[in-house]
């Protein structure tokens, strides 16, 4: 954190990339903006807010809400994610959505590599736009999924040029982002610490963050429990003769909002939540139904 603090305060843009399957990325980020936010950063976008071409984005209903509903994007069902949000808010930052207009006619009979490049553009595009808007002494972060991050441009054989966003939206803005990797390796250290790549990946990002193998407790990854309750699930569901989804809502919150914890278990497992101090409201969802 100390190394990305400090290269930090030389450039405008961060750019976190994630593996849409590992949530201990979102927690990482979550921590991250935390230490980048006094450093003048201002404006999360994610590439899981939902970007519309006209009206409002989803991310703009939010002034009001204590809570993140589950319809501002896909991957923001996740506890972990919606813990990130959270957290972004309560630091002050504005969330922007930057996404690519999903119009399904314009990739129509398009192959892979054109149809990625427009993807590409279209994401640099709207985050340079999101920039111009901002204050001159004002800075972004960006969180997206896995080759988003990625400065280094491949040419294909044919001679079609492979860049990834933050290439493009280093060219469109002529700032050099700083780009981290969390997709890159998974040592077997006992901490997060920065790596090293070559090959392939030589290149990819400025920084790679290298993840320890994660270590169980509960049934869970003991990371999920830093700074919160171990909470046994209530007796009322942990008889039950079949598996079930159990999810802890902050009391007043709808159902349809991001829970605070959700977990999956079956008969006869030790099972935790993992929830900070506060009220409530748990339900059980019996997967048959």
């Amino acid at each position: 954190m100390d190394e990305i603090t400090a290269r930090a305060r030389d450039t405008r843009i961060v750019i976190v990339n994630e593996s849409h399957y590992v949530t201990r990325h979102r927690d990482f980020t979550r921590r991250l903006i935390e230490r980048l936010r006094p450093l003048g950063y201002t404006v999360f976008a994610a590439e899981d807010f939902v970007n519309v071409d006209e009206g409002p984005d989803s991310v703009d209903l939010l002034d009001g809400n204590s809570w993140i509903p589950t319809g501002i994007g896909y991957y923001i069902a996740d506890p972990s994610y919606g813990a990130l949000v959270m957290r972004a808010r309560a630091l002050g930052f504005r969330l922007a959505a930057y996404e690519q207009v999903h119009i399904p006619t314009e990739i129509r009979g398009m192959d892979r590599n054109r149809s990625i490049a427009l993807r590409e553009s279209a994401q640099a595009a709207n985050l340079a736009a999101i920039l111009a808007e901002m204050g001159d002494e004002e800075k972004l972060v960006v969180h997206v999924g896995y080759s988003h991050a990625r400065e280094s441009v491949e040419i294909e054989e044919d001679g079609f040029e492979t860049a990834w966003m933050a290439a493009r939206l280093a060219r469109l803005t002529g700032i050099d982002p700083l780009t981290i990797a969390q997709t890159v390796c998974r040592g077997s250290g006992a901490t997060t610490r920065l790596s090293t790549a070559e090959g392939y990946y030589a290149g990819f990002s400025d920084l790679i963050v290298d993840h320890p193998v994660t270590a169980f407790v509960h049934g869970r990854a003991e990371w999920r429990f830093d700074g919160k309750q171990v909470v046994a699930i209530p007796q009322k569901f942990a008889g039950s003769a079949a598996p079930l989804v159990v999810e802890a809502f902050r009391e007043g919150e709808p159902f349809d909002a991001v829970p605070e914890d959700r977990v999956y278990f079956e008969p006869g497992e030790d099972v935790r939540l993992a929830l900070p101090r506060g009220r409530y409201v748990v339900r059980a969802v019996r997967l048959s139904e």
